[in-house]
């Protein structure tokens, strides 16, 4: 890539990863929109995915987009609640916690293969003799983000057993698309993963895939929202709302939903994000 174009590519979005979330001038005139990511995947990932959807977003909205990626869901929080940024795309556990902190609203679900629920994947390495949870015991497990671990209530030790007397280890790897690959490559015997994550990592590396396999489901949950904060500016609120709803309904757009593994964004139930319930049967 020359020059020139790297520096066309960084004016329509700049990236943070694993920064601090000071707002760094994009030479422009119009005041940007800052939108954050939560990243349930490594941070080269991240931009290659999220990176396309920032520029969709600017070129909609008429403004200038920055896209900030941060390891966990409590720091996209964190950025919210500090109005440091407008938007968010954050797991739904950080979401449930953002919303009973400080009254994070969402604002349109990403829909899976025709469902906004989905489950994680407990997966291990294909030629693993592990074929059922209760053989996790004494096990290298890991898990992606501390605040997100929606498959643990389908692991063994939620009848009161600490995971730590459970496993052998227990890691954080900071990333679904890295506990995949630490999966794959035989470097955990186990770990939990999003359901969507694992359907985009599918899609990318089919073969790291191959290398592993499912062998428990957690309960459906609600897929990661695009949430915002509760006093965000009505009109921007719409505006903002609009181009995801309307993502699918362009080729450009289309494209960038097949890289988040999406078939579109629907608005939340109830059409209002204080009336959503994150976990199947609850309110939705």
């Amino acid at each position: 890539m020359s020059g020139c174009r790297e520096r066309d590519d960084l004016r329509k979005v700049r990236l943070w990863a694993l920064a601090p979330p000071e707002v760094t001038p994009l030479y422009e005139e119009v005041e940007p929109l800052r939108f954050a990511v939560a990243l349930m995947i490594s941070p080269r990932e991240g931009f290659r995915i999220y990176g396309g959807l920032a520029e969709h977003l600017g070129s909609k909205l008429n403004r200038p987009v920055q896209l900030i990626l941060r390891r966990t869901s409590a720091e996209v929080n964190d950025l919210v609640r500090n109005r440091q940024v407008e938007a968010a795309f954050l797991c739904s556990y950080g979401y449930i916690q953002g919303r009973k902190d400080f009254g994070l609203e969402a604002l349109a679900d990403p829909q899976v293969r025709g469902r906004i629920f989905h489950p994680s994947y407990i997966i291990v390495p294909a030629d693993s003799e592990v074929e059922t949870l209760g053989q996790l015991r004494g096990r290298a497990f890991a898990f992606a983000d501390p605040l997100c671990r929606p498959g643990e209530p389908a692991l063994p030790w939620e009848k009161g057993e600490r995971p730590g007397a459970f496993l052998k280890r227990h890691l954080v790897i900071y990333g679904h698309d890295r506990a995949i690959k630490a999966v794959a490559e035989n470097l955990v015997d186990g770990a939990v993963v999003d359901g969507t994550v694992y359907e985009q990592v599918t899609l990318s590396r089919p073969e790291e895939i191959a290398k592993t396999k499912v062998i428990g489901k957690s309960a459906p949950y609600g897929t990661p929202p695009i949430a915002v904060h509760p006093r965000m500016d009505l009109r921007l609120k719409r505006e903002l709302q609009g181009a995801f709803l309307a993502m699918h309904q362009d080729e450009k757009g289309k494209r960038i939903l097949r890289t988040l593994a999406v078939e579109r964004f629907v608005p939340p139930a109830g059409g209002s994000a204080s009336s959503m319930g994150r976990k199947a049967g609850g309110g939705r």
